[in-house]
């Protein structure tokens, strides 16, 4: 449930940034949505929307972690062979299929 009307529209301008990367099939990511966020402020007339785009902006960058971590792709596992690390691999011991 939505707190106020300005979330409610701050949630909305970023539905309509995110349709948008859509329908021009473009990446979808935080920059380009903070990209498009940022197109859309540009342009808009309402002070009150335009006030809705800034804080969608500023929740969009308050999701982006500050320091991304540095695991590196690939490593050496007990034999010391090159092994490739899957995140979307199953857990260890169960079974793909």
């Amino acid at each position: 449930m939505y707190e106020s009307d300005e979330e409610k529209l701050t949630d909305h301008v970023i539905g309509e940034a995110v349709l948008g990367l859509l329908n021009d099939n473009a990446p979808i990511s935080s920059a380009s949505l903070i990209a498009r966020l940022d197109v859309m402020a540009g342009s808009e007339t309402d002070e009150r929307r335009k006030q809705a785009i800034k804080a969608a902006i500023s929740e969009v960058r308050r999701g982006i972690p500050a320091r991304r971590s540095k695991r590196p792709l690939t490593g050496r596992d007990n034999d010391s062979r090159s092994a490739r690390f899957d995140a979307d691999a199953p857990p260890a011991g169960t079974k793909k299929h």
